[in-house]
C-alpha cells in the first residue's frame, strides 16, 4: 500500500431514515400547480410541459388562465380539471409523481387543497436524493461541537464574547420595545446582531481552518476557507437502489399551552418527504493528513463525534420537552443525525452548545431568535427551552419527530 492511501480513507456509508425527511430544492408548489384529490389524501405531480401541451391541445387555455389568474377561485387544479369534463385517467400520462398527503384534520375531505407544498431535491430523473453537501454539513458541526468539548477554556473564551454581545442586544430590543421600534433602535441591533454572526464565523474560522498553507511564496492567512482542515472531507450525494416512498406532510409543532400542558399546533405547511425505510447509499473520503488536524484519524471517529453532538441535542430537547412528549423520543435509538428541514433551530447551531448550561442557552438563543422573528415573541413566551416547540409532523396517524436519520458504514 503506498503512503497516499495510507493517509487516505474511503468506505461506503447507509443513511438510514428512521423519521420523515425533507431536503428542500427551492420549489414550492400552489394548489393550481398539482393533483390534489381529498378524498384519497394524494398529490399528483406534473409534467408542465406535457400540462401545457394538453391545456393546448384541448382548447383549455382561456380558461386555465383565468383560473390562474383568479386569486379569488380557490379550487384546486384537479377540481377545475373536473369542472372541464376531464378525469385523472385522462392526464395519466402527464403525471409524473405522486405522494400520499396526510392532513392534520378530522374529516380530510374538508380540506381542499394542500397550500402551498414544498418539493424535496430530485436528480435530472425525479429520483429524490440527499445532497453530500447536507450530510457534511451535519458532520461539519459535530466536529465544531467535539472541538469545543475537548478546549473548554477556550469554549468558555468564546461565551464571555457571545454573551457580551447577546446582552447588548437584550438591552437595545427592550428599550425597541418601550420606544415602538425606534429606527435608530433598529440599526443598532442590526448591527449588534451583525457582530454576533461574523463572531459566530470568526469561531469557526479558528477551529477549522488550521491548514498551514502558502500562496506564491507567502503564508495565507488561517481566516481564509482554503485553509479549512474539512477539505479533507469528502462526502457524495446519495443514491438509492430502491424508489423512495413519498408523502406530503403537515409541519406540526409541539409545545405547551398556558397551563404548561402538552399542546400541537398544525401549521399550513406541507412538505414532500422521505419516509421511514429508505435506505440510501453514499461514499465518504477522509483525507488524514487533513482531518487529523482536527483530532479525527478515521471514518469511525466522524460517526463517534457525530452521535455524540446529536446525543447533546436530543438530551436538550428531551430535558425540557420528554416529560410530556415521552413517545416522540421512543424508538430512535439508532439515530446520530438530523437532516433537512423542520428539525429545530438546536439542531444546526452550535451557538447553544457554548453556553455554561440550559438555562443561560435558552436566554442566549431567545434573544437571537426575537431579533430575527419578533411576531413569535420568543422573550416573552420561551420559558422552558428556546426555541420552544419540538419540531414534529403526524405520519400514520402518529406525532413524530422529524429529520432523524442514521449514517452508519456498509
Amino acid at each position: 500500500m503506498n503512503k497516499l492511501n495510507m493517509q487516505q480513507e474511503v468506505s461506503q456509508m447507509c443513511l438510514n431514515i428512521i423519521t420523515p425527511v425533507n431536503i428542500s430544492d427551492g420549489t414550492k408548489l400552489t394548489a393550481k400547480d398539482y393533483l390534489y384529490s381529498p378524498k384519497q389524501q394524494k398529490a399528483y405531480f406534473l409534467d408542465l410541459q406535457k400540462w401545457h401541451h394538453f391545456i393546448y391541445q384541448h382548447g383549455l387555455l382561456s380558461a386555465y388562465e383565468r383560473y390562474v389568474g383568479d386569486y379569488k377561485d380557490k379550487r384546486n387544479l384537479l377540481t377545475w380539471l373536473e369542472a372541464q369534463e376531464f378525469t385523472l385517467k385522462d392526464v395519466q400520462n402527464i403525471i409524473v409523481g405522486e405522494a400520499q398527503a396526510e392532513v392534520n384534520l378530522i374529516n380530510a375531505e374538508k380540506k381542499n387543497t394542500l397550500n402551498d407544498v414544498d418539493k424535496h431535491i430530485q436528480q435530472v430523473d425525479g429520483s429524490l436524493y440527499i445532497p453530500g453537501s447536507s450530510i457534511k454539513g451535519v458532520f461539519r458541526t459535530a466536529i465544531l461541537y467535539n472541538l469545543l468539548e475537548e478546549n473548554k477554556s477556550l469554549k468558555n473564551e468564546y461565551w464571555q464574547e457571545i454573551a457580551r454581545y447577546v446582552d447588548a442586544l437584550d438591552r437595545i430590543l427592550a428599550e425597541q420595545r418601550q420606544l415602538n421600534y425606534d429606527q435608530k433602535l433598529k440599526k443598532q441591533a442590526d448591527v449588534t446582531f451583525n457582530n454576533i454572526s461574523k463572531f459566530s464565523q470568526k469561531i469557526e474560522a479558528d477551529l477549522l481552518h488550521t491548514l498551514q498553507l502558502e500562496e506564491k511564496g507567502k503564508a495565507v492567512e488561517n481566516g481564509n476557507a482554503v485553509c479549512s482542515s474539512l477539505r479533507g472531507l469528502q462526502v457524495s450525494d446519495t443514491i438509492s437502489s430502491e424508489d423512495i416512498q413519498v408523502a406530503i406532510l403537515q409541519k406540526i409543532d409541539g409545545g405547551f399551552d398556558k397551563f404548561g400542558n402538552a399542546a400541537t399546533h398544525p401549521l399550513p405547511i406541507f412538505r414532500e418527504c422521505m419516509l421511514p425505510g429508505a435506505k440510501l447509499y453514499f461514499d465518504v473520503k477522509l483525507d488524514k493528513a487533513f482531518m487529523s488536524k482536527l483530532g479525527i484519524n478515521s471514518i469511525d471517529d466522524l460517526l463517534l463525534l457525530t452521535q455524540e453532538y446529536f446525543d447533546a441535542v436530543v438530551k436538550l430537547l428531551q430535558d425540557a420537552f420528554g416529560e410530556l412528549f415521552s413517545e416522540q423520543f421512543t424508538g430512535i435509538e439508532n439515530a446520530n443525525m438530523f437532516l433537512g428541514r423542520n428539525t429545530g433551530f438546536l439542531s444546526k447551531t452550535f451557538l447553544a452548545m457554548l453556553a455554561p448550561d440550559a438555562e443561560q442557552a435558552k436566554n442566549t438563543i431567545k434573544v437571537l431568535l426575537e431579533k430575527s422573528f419578533k411576531q413569535h415573541k420568543h422573550i416573552l413566551f420561551d420559558k422552558f427551552i428556546s426555541p420552544r416547540t419540538l419540531k414534529c409532523t403526524r405520519y400514520q396517524g402518529k406525532l413524530i419527530l422529524m429529520g432523524l436519520a442514521e449514517v452508519r458504514k456498509v
